[in-house]
């Protein structure tokens, strides 16, 4: 179970990395759009239109992919946390097995 928790643990630390990455890509890239926007020429506003509608669709995706991560990582949390579970009511059952066995005896 450590090397479960490890792993996890490891996977939402590249999630935070990448998260961060990406945030500083959209800041940049919004920062580039405002100078195009600041020096376009008349009638280039169909131009920067497309550019802007392209970088929100790029952002949504980026953003899904983020959640997704996030819903992996939350689905491993919740299989290792069913497995300790798993793991009590294995031993809950043994013992009291095993307390039948002794109580049962003549």
């Amino acid at each position: 179970m450590m090397d479960m928790d490890d792993a996890s643990a490891l996977a939402a630390l590249k999630t935070t990395f990448v998260s961060d990455q990406g945030g500083r890509q959209m800041l940049s890239l919004a920062d580039q759009m405002e100078q195009q926007a600041a020096q376009a020429a008349p009638g280039s506003t169909p131009l920067l239109t497309a550019q802007a509608q392209i970088a929100s669709l790029e952002s949504q995706a980026y953003l899904q992919r983020i959640l997704a991560a996030e819903l992996r990582q939350e689905a491993a949390k919740l299989a290792h946390d069913n497995a300790v579970r798993k793991r009590g009511a294995a031993a809950a059952s043994k013992l009291r097995d095993q307390v039948h066995q002794v109580l049962s005896r003549p």
